[in-house]
């Protein structure tokens, strides 16, 4: 009778060792991040754009590997918060398709001014809504 008694103790203890671990991990966990606003969102992203185009200014050999880079971003973006992104993702494949074709640097100065007055107009956007 002892032994059951003792066996019976140990599984209630170790039962209630389990429900308070749980209850633990539960309830006391860091508090969630709210998703980034409209804003942050497109700030985020002008940011990146902004120094890409003064990055590709300065180290145009570099560009075309930079700009793989943030193509991967904006393809996030465009896929998860679609509108303006998707404009935006476009206008930096068409400029992916100069540097992969050796645009004359004209042609790709200008896509970049496009690039970066769709990125500047996400702020606008982004504030009125």
């Amino acid at each position: 009778m002892k032994f059951s008694i003792g066996i019976g103790r140990e599984l209630l203890c170790c039962l209630a060792l389990f429900l308070f671990t749980v209850s633990l991990t539960g309830c006391g966990g860091p508090p969630s991040t709210p998703p980034p606003s409209d804003t942050e969102k497109s700030e985020m992203v002008q940011k990146s754009i902004d120094e890409f185009i003064a990055s590709a200014k300065k180290q145009p050999k570099a560009a075309a590997q930079n700009l793989s880079i943030l193509m991967e971003s904006l393809e996030a973006y465009a896929t998860e918060f679609e509108g303006p992104y998707i404009e935006l993702r476009d206008e930096a494949k068409k400029l992916q398709e100069l540097y992969q074709s050796s645009a004359a640097k004209d042609k790709i100065e200008a896509q970049l001014e496009v690039l970066k007055q769709k990125a500047s107009s996400l702020s606008g956007g982004a504030a009125a809504e």
